[in-house]
């Protein structure tokens, strides 16, 4: 199947007062076309640092190192700022956390489509079926184009930015953390409709989030990052009822279930770590209840779980899992 985007060895860190210090180290992964991938973690995995690095949005302090983002065929870390302002929004659009505060508090919502038709040189008239197909979608009434955002509720403007997202038809969607601070019943709803846009568009997309519940619902693959790493990738049934990574295993056992009152078994416990590059074992040992002595001393490759499209990155798979059982 064809790669809707790749990312090889990307390195990325952060500028402060004593130094540079890194976040993600030597990322590589390949997201398949027209499926949702979601990538989750603990905050300060670098879920968002690598969700800005893809769409070459980041901003000093952030720093990217080394590494390749392709999408298309193309470099997306080498493309100049009028080249990547073609292709953002009619090629790839990202919506960052807080995007309804994006929302100008002076210009009516439609006058705001108008805007993005404008940048893009599309003819506004022409694109009127555009914008109405898009507010459908994402079940908003065309009355709202004679709206100021203050006059719309909170999941209704996020709404509205994810329709402004789309309405040009991107092959690529970037969503980070798209539903924060919103009610968890609109949060559901609003992803629930992204996934059926997301199949009726036949678009990819990148879902960044924390909320693993949602993330297993929606999601074709998953990817779980820890200090700047995926732990663990693949496909969405696989992650779920095989766990390779003790990591992943242990956020899914944190997650309630009706009618379970207590939970006797292992839990994660402890704080989430940045990555450590003077630290030559596996980052998640700090807090793996699985671990050996080799697991402080040595770092882990990806490796693949046979018959599967699923991969770990731990020394003791399939061991912990025996030890679990």
């Amino acid at each position: 199947m064809t790669n809707a985007i790749q990312v090889e060895n990307l390195t990325v860190g952060y500028h402060w007062e004593n130094g540079f210090s890194i976040i993600i180290r030597d990322l590589n992964l390949s997201i398949e076309e027209g499926i949702i991938f979601g990538i989750a973690g603990e905050s300060g995995s670098g879920k968002s640092t690598f969700a800005q690095s893809i769409y070459n949005s980041l901003r000093y302090p952030g720093e990217i190192e080394s590494g390749r983002v392709y999408f298309k065929g193309n470099d997306l870390l080498k493309m100049s700022k009028n080249e990547l302002r073609r292709i953002r929004a009619v090629n790839m659009t990202f919506i960052p956390q807080a995007a309804m505060n994006a929302l100008n508090p002076v210009k009516r919502i439609g006058d705001q489509f108008n805007d993005i038709l404008e940048a893009h040189g599309k003819n506004i008239v022409e694109f009127q079926q555009n914008i109405q197909d898009v507010l459908k979608m994402v079940r908003l009434p065309q009355e709202i184009l004679h709206n100021y955002p203050h006059e719309l509720s909170g999941g209704m403007r996020q709404r509205t930015v994810i329709a402004m997202a789309l309405v040009l038809s991107p092959e690529l969607v970037i969503l980070d953390e798209p539903t924060t601070g919103l009610d968890v019943l609109v949060e559901h709803d609003i992803l629930v409709d992204l996934k059926k846009i997301q199949r009726k568009k036949g678009f990819t997309m990148i879902m960044i989030t924390h909320d693993l519940s949602i993330l297993y619902e929606i999601s074709d693959q998953l990817g779980m990052m820890y200090a700047g790493e995926l732990t663990e990738y693949g496909d969405r049934e696989s992650m779920i009822k095989s766990s390779a990574h003790p990591y992943n295993y242990l956020l899914l056992k944190s997650i309630p279930r009706i009618g379970v009152r207590k939970y006797d078994g292992i839990r994660l416990t402890g704080n989430p770590s940045n990555y450590d590059e003077n630290f030559k074992g596996c980052q998640f040992s700090t807090r793996c209840p699985y671990k050996t002595f080799e697991c402080e001393l040595t770092h882990p490759e990806l490796k693949k779980v046979p018959n599967e499209n699923h991969y770990y990155r731990c020394l003791r798979y399939p061991d912990w899992v025996r030890d679990e059982k």
